[in-house]
Formats: structure tokens, C-alpha cells, sequence
């Protein structure tokens, strides 16, 4: 790589001064009409050679390769222009080999599938091998290459794996993974609001543990990219950079859908950009991120916003920002490193020096480490605390234990407040009382029971216990009303679909109304609704609404009160065990150690630091 980025350097410094003296290599008299050299290109090697300090030969060689990459540049253009074929240049990144240059022309009216085909021709691997990426994003089969932005003169990224069996295989589990973590993370954040209790399943969280409400169809997007981003993290710690990078952006995808003013509760976003832009420095093509700087500028922003000017907002909250320095360290080198590419050797020398500002205030010693490793804590942990107690390995023991404290307190608040909206309000507007519903389920009656009585009751225990002994079909109604999914309540006509979701459901081939409707029924549950479309072939189908007329003495309309209620406790426990599976997934894919994002041995960055200051 040292020899890479000695070239690239060469080419920058003659660049600019190509640009500052208005040399065109591609034109007289430097160039003759045959495309041979002249006197006049020797000479500017030559004086170039000696102002750079540098071999004759080696400046030629370089200046030559500029010369005929800008014939190469001016023929594709004037080609564009009369044939309408746009040209592209891809760096196809190869586990196992060096990264390669491919040069293709495509109409930009064709598919994208069709570019994706050609690459990996060209390449020679199957078609699927391929995930392309242009500006950020994975580019998609369909639509055309104009509509996912492409132009002439283009340049992509094409992420290869090996042909081995073993790497086909873990580029097939990779995005069978990825699809796995979405729709487990789209489960799990479409069923949260019907847990009395969700400290074991995924919520948001601001940086004091306070959790964070949302509208239903945002807090999808925002658990969903949250998911895949952590996922994204894993794999790139792993030098997995291929799949991280997939994942990361689409992780950028879902969280694209948030409002900023969301996005600006938590640092995620901002720590996401900062990921995509590491996964493009390690995968050697950060010169070839046409967005990686606006990414770091938006990162930068969005820190400020978070975190205050100086970090006083952050003090504030955590006591310290010595930890969220690892952020700003990664920052200021990514910085530092576009910076030099773009030839911006002032700023790029400033933010290096930043960087190693940052990283110097950043190490630990790894004895303390190991030490409070012994008491408990894990590494990234140790770690933690030592920054922010500036290596005091008791004042790092005591900061680590007040963090979890104020976690832990503020888990334990907003899980009393879950439990009360959980349990609902009474006939007189009151809060249902938890110390009665825990007195009334210490006496052997079920909690979801215990609490509609003392609804209907108004907080009266004896009359709850009487409601319940002496006239259960009361509750059993007004539980089906609540709870029975399969008949419309003057609630589920006030839902108003998510538009979104309408969407999702029209390109499944469903009819917008029945998507709407089907929506409705499932207060905006996508796979609720897809299970009611699907039931029903299409079409919803509604049941009659049961009503207090049905006559309980009845023995036909008894057992099908019996049955209907059966089947509605089947289905609460389906989608019960569905969640667990769901969460058990997840576990297992994405660790859930708190500010394990703050935390790295700083080797890499030491390493990237040392070979760009070599260069300036």
C-alpha cells in the first residue's frame, strides 16, 4: 500500500501543478497529432523532476500516464456525444488480489442489471457475486442508470468474493443475513407497543438511558437501520469490510426515511457516517468516494448538534466527553486523509495533527486495563472508564459503576411508565393502580384480567374480585373488543395507513385500497396486514363485529365466544414465540454492550496516521 499511496501522492502534486501553471497535456506542444510526446513534454518533466526533487523517470512515467488518461477522457467525451455510450470506470475490490480498473461504455437508458452482467463478465464471476455501489448507495438491477444517477465519465465501486465454495457461501449468508436482521428488527419493532414489559427486546435509547418515543412507522425505520448499523459494525471489526459496507448503507437507507430532528436525538446517524467512510478507507477507495467528505461534514454537524459546541451538553449528561473523543480522533483523520486527496495539504496537515491530538489523549495503559478486567468489567469497558477517568483505575472502577447506575434507574422509570400505559386508564379516567393488579394476580387471578376489572371498577378491589367471580362474560367482552383483530372497532377507522407501508404493499401486487384497509385492521403492522391479504387472496375480508345481543346462554354462541377466544390466545402467543425467535436472532448477530462503538485499540488509526504524515 506504501507504494500505492507514493504514486497517488506524485499524481496529486502534479496535478496541481498542471492546473496552476494551465498545462493541457492533451494538446500541442506537448502531444503530436500521432499522440507521441514532444521536446516541450521532456522538458516539463524535467523541470517538474527538479522541483519536486525527484527521478526524471520516475516524473515522465507519471506525467505520461495524466497525458494519456486526459486523451482517454477527451475521446470518451467526444464518443458520448455522437454515439450516446456513457463511460465508466470501476474499481473492482477482490479479496486475495489487487483492486482493478475496469473500463466500460453502457447507454445510461439501460438497467442497471445490464451494467452489474457486464462487470462481472469482465471480471469473470457469476453475476450475483457482484454488489455495486455509486455514490453511496448499492445500486439496484432496476431502474435505468440515469435514474440512479449515473453520468459519463462515472467512477463505481464493484465489491467481489472469491469464487471459493466457502466465500460463496458467506457472501450467500451475508445477504440472507442481512435480510434476517431487517425483518427481525421490522418485527420486533412493529410488536413493542403490546409488551407490558420490553426491557428484554429492542428500544431507543438517548445516551442517559432515558428511552426515546417515536410515531410507529418511524421507529421502524430507525430500529431497522439501527440493527443492520450495528450488524455493519460487527462485520467491519471482523476486516470484513465487504459486508460491512453493504449493511452500513443500507443501514443509511432506512434511517434516510427519519426526520433530521429524529436522527438528532441520537448520535447514531452521525457515527454512521463515520463507519461508511472507514469501510471506504480500508477498502483502499476513499479517493474513489465521490461522498465520503460530505459524509464526514454531515458526521461533524451532527456531533455539534448532539453533543453542543466544546461538548458541554455531553459533560453535562455523562460527566465526561473523553470517550466520544475516539469519535472526533476518527473524524479528523478521515478528514485529514480526503483532505489529502483532494490535495488540500494545509487542511490535511491540520486535521492529521488533530487526529494525533486526539489518539495521544486516547491511549491507556493496558496493565489498569487487565485490572479492572479482574473486577469485572469487560475490555471495551475498562477501556471506557480509563478515558474518561484520565488512567485513575479507581476513578474509572467508580465512573463505569455510576454509568450503569444511572442506566439502570433510568430502564426502571420508563418501565413503570410502559407498565402504567400498559394497564390503562378506568371508567373515570384514572390510572389503573399496578399495586392492585399485583395484590389482585398475588391472589391467583391473571394480570391481563386483574386489570380489566379494576378498570370497570375504577380501582375497587372488592368490586374487581366481584366483576370477576360473578360476571366474567363483562371482561371477556371487553377484552374481544379491544383485542379482536379480525373485526373493525371505531378505533381501527380512526388508523390512518402510513403511506409507506401502502406502498410496500402496492409493489407486492395488492390493491391500494385493500392495502389501505388491510393496513387499518392492523393499525399499520405491515405483516399483519400481508397476513390479512394474504388470507383473504387479495381482498380483506371483514367478520361480523360480535355484540352484546349474541346470547350467552346460547350453547352455538357460547362455544364460539370459547373458540374465538382460544384462537386470539393462540395467536398472542404465535407472534410471542415469533418475537423471541426474532430477539434471539439478533442477539446472537449484533452485540448489545452499551458504547461498544466507542471503543477500538486505536492500531489501525495509529497505522493510517503514520503513512499519511509520511506523504505530507
Amino acid at each position: 500500500m506504501e507504494t500505492n499511496l507514493q504514486h497517488e501522492d506524485l499524481l496529486i502534486k502534479l496535478r496541481a501543478k498542471l492546473n496552476e501553471e494551465k498545462v493541457k497535456l492533451w494538446e500541442a506542444p506537448f502531444i503530436t497529432q500521432d499522440s507521441e510526446i514532444t521536446q516541450n513534454f521532456k522538458d516539463l518533466a524535467e523541470k517538474y523532476a527538479k522541483d519536486l526533487s525527484l527521478e526524471n523517470d520516475v516524473v515522465h512515467q507519471a506525467l505520461r500516464e495524466l497525458q494519456l488518461h486526459s486523451l482517454e477522457r477527451s475521446k470518451e467525451n467526444a464518443e458520448y456525444k455522437e454515439t450516446g455510450f456513457a463511460a465508466f470506470r470501476i474499481k473492482a475490490t477482490i479479496p486475495g488480489e489487487k483492486p482493478r480498473m475496469i473500463k466500460l461504455q453502457k447507454k445510461l437508458d439501460v438497467m442497471g442489471s445490464e451494467l452489474i452482467s457486464a462487470i462481472a463478465t469482465e471480471i469473470g464471476v457469476a453475476e450475483n457475486r457482484v454488489k455495486l455501489i455509486f455514490n453511496g448507495k448499492v445500486m439496484k438491477p432496476t431502474p435505468s442508470l440515469e435514474e440512479q444517477g449515473l453520468k459519463n465519465g462515472a467512477t463505481l465501486m464493484a465489491l467481489v468474493m472469491a469464487e471459493t465454495p466457502e466465500e460463496v457461501k458467506k457472501e450467500d449468508t451475508m445477504y440472507m443475513e442481512m435480510k434476517t436482521v431487517r425483518d427481525d428488527a421490522t418485527l420486533l419493532s412493529e410488536y413493542v407497543d403490546e409488551l407490558a414489559d420490553d426491557d428484554e427486546y429492542m428500544k431507543i435509547e438517548d445516551q442517559s438511558g432515558k428511552a426515546v418515543e417515536l410515531p410507529a412507522a418511524e421507529r421502524r425505520f430507525l430500529l431497522v437501520g439501527l440493527a443492520l448499523h450495528e450488524r455493519g459494525r460487527i462485520a467491519a471489526k471482523q476486516h470484513d469490510y465487504p459486508l460491512a459496507l453493504v449493511l452500513l448503507l443500507e443501514a443509511d437507507r432506512h434511517l434516510g426515511e427519519c426526520r433530521d430532528s429524529i436522527l438528532r436525538t441520537v448520535d447514531n446517524w452521525a457515527v454512521l457516517q463515520l463507519d461508511i467512510s472507514w469501510c471506504y478507507l480500508c477498502l483502499r477507495s476513499l479517493p474513489h468516494a465521490a461522498d465520503a467528505g460530505q459524509r464526514l461534514a454531515n458526521a461533524e454537524k451532527a456531533f455539534t448538534d448532539t453533543y453542543g459546541e466544546d461538548h458541554q451538553r455531553l459533560i453535562a449528561l455523562k460527566g465526561s466527553a473523553a470517550n466520544e473523543r475516539v469519535l472526533l480522533m476518527r473524524l479528523y483523520l478521515l478528514q485529514g486523509i480526503v483532505a489529502y486527496h483532494q490535495n488540500k495539504r494545509a487542511i490535511a496537515k491540520d486535521k492529521l495533527a488533530r487526529a494525533e491530538l486526539e489518539l495521544n489523549a486516547l491511549r491507556v495503559d493496558e496493565d489498569s486495563v487487565l485490572t479492572l478486567m479482574e473486577l469485572g468489567w469487560s475490555r471495551a469497558a475498562a477501556r471506557s472508564g480509563l478515558r474518561a477517568a484520565a488512567g485513575d483505575r479507581e476513578r474509572a472502577h467508580h465512573y463505569l459503576a455510576d454509568r450503569r447506575q444511572q442506566r439502570e434507574r433510568a430502564r426502571e422509570a420508563h418501565r413503570r411508565d410502559r407498565q402504567r400505559r400498559a394497564l390503562g386508564v378506568c371508567a373515570d379516567g384514572s390510572a389503573v393502580s399496578a399495586a392492585l393488579v399485583e395484590a389482585l394476580v398475588g391472589m391467583g387471578y391473571g394480570r391481563r384480567l386483574a386489570a380489566l376489572a379494576l378498570r370497570n371498577s375504577n380501582n375497587h378491589a372488592a368490586e374487581a374480585v366481584r366483576l370477576i367471580q360473578e360476571q366474567p362474560e363483562l371482561l371477556a367482552d371487553s377484552d374481544l373488543s379491544s383485542d379482536d383483530a379480525s373485526t373493525p372497532s371505531s378505533e381501527d377507522s380512526q388508523v390512518e395507513p402510513d403511506n409507506k407501508l401502502v406502498a410496500e404493499l402496492e409493489a407486492m401486487g395488492y390493491d391500494t385500497e385493500e392495502a389501505k384497509t388491510a393496513l387499518r385492521l392492523s393499525r399499520n403492522h405491515i405483516s399483519g396486514a400481508v397476513d390479512r391479504l394474504v388470507a383473504g387472496g387479495g381482498k380483506v375480508v371483514l367478520r361480523p363485529v360480535r355484540t352484546r345481543r349474541d346470547d350467552p346462554d346460547n350453547p352455538s354462541t357460547s362455544s364460539g365466544a370459547v373458540s374465538k377466544r382460544k384462537a386470539k390466545k393462540h395467536r398472542r402467543e404465535k407472534r410471542k414465540k415469533e418475537r423471541e425467535l426474532a430477539l434471539r436472532r439478533l442477539n446472537a448477530a449484533i452485540r448489545t454492550e452499551e458504547d461498544d462503538y466507542l471503543d477500538t485499540s486505536l492500531t489501525e488509526e495509529e497505522e493510517f496516521l503514520a503513512q499519511y504524515k509520511s506523504l505530507l
